[in-house]
Parts: C-alpha cells; structure tokens; sequence
C-alpha cells in the first residue's frame, strides 16, 4: 500500500474513533444539564421554603401571627 493512503487510512480510523466520543461525550452533557436542572430545582425549593419559616419567624416576632390567629376566630 503506498504511504500517502496508509496515512489517510489512519486519519479516517482517528475521526470514526473521535466522532463515537464526541457522541458519547454529547451524550454525558445532555445527562448532566438534566441532572443540574434538577438540582436547580430543588434548591429553588429549598430557598423558598427558607424564606417562607423566614417570613413566619418575622411574623412571630412582631406579634403579627397573634393577630393573625384572632382574625380566624
């Protein structure tokens, strides 16, 4: 086989080998956006529940849940 197409046959096996790892490496990233969405979520949850006892222990400070328990009454 002369050298120039031996060559060429080498780089044609290196982008097959680099294009199944980009794929698999699109892949991974496609999992891990959806993992971090998830994550994101939850600590979005987890900041309003913070803030809501937050506002509640305010609340209690201030005497304004006393008021608020008299008004459903």
């Amino acid at each position: 086989m002369d050298p120039s197409k031996e060559a060429i046959t080498k780089l044609e096996w290196r982008v097959d080998g680099h294009e199944s790892e980009i794929n698999l490496l699109k892949q991974t990233s496609g999992e891990l956006k959806a993992t971090l969405d998830s994550i994101i979520e939850l600590l979005r949850q987890i900041k309003w529940i913070a803030v809501g006892a937050g506002g509640v222990v305010f609340a209690e400070q201030i005497g304004l849940m006393g008021m608020l328990k008299l008004a459903t009454l």
